[in-house]
């Protein structure tokens, strides 16, 4: 029987969180091949890399608990985007193809590094300590 503050897998939510996490890769790719098609190209190919961890830790849902494979994913979305904002930045077009105020990928990188850290805590704190502790029991 499910509780209702229990972690469970969820196609929408997790679907919804990954090309939450990485559809930004996608239109950087998209936006950057004019001016750079080979920044794009791997730009685009990390999104795809990254959707693919996302795709074969749904698969591996039977046995892998929720709470496991958010942990799993969020730093590979994080690593995943730091890798693509340091190939635009290289390519100098980072800022180029950002539309308003442009963000520094240093400040990007600060704002994904939090980020990322921030949702496991927030997981943990919510689902991992009740995981643990459920472990012990056993």
């Amino acid at each position: 029987m499910e509780k209702p503050n229990q972690m469970q897998w969820n196609l929408g939510g997790w679907i919804g969180g990954q090309l939450g996490g990485t559809v930004w890769m996608l239109v950087a790719g998209l936006l950057s091949f004019s001016v750079d098609p080979a920044a794009a190209v791997k730009v685009i190919a990390l999104f795809a890399l990254a959707n693919l961890v996302g795709v074969l830790l749904w698969r591996r849902r039977g046995g892998l608990s929720p709470y496991t494979g958010i942990q799993i994913l969020l730093p590979v979305l994080g690593v995943f985007g730091l890798t693509a904002v340091f190939v635009l930045d290289r390519a100098d077009i980072y800022e180029t193809i950002q539309i308003g105020a442009a963000i520094s990928a240093r400040a990007t990188y600060i704002v994904i590094v939090v980020t990322v850290a921030a949702l496991m805590l927030m997981f943990y704190f919510q689902f991992g300590r009740r995981s643990e502790k459920k472990d012990e029991a056993t």
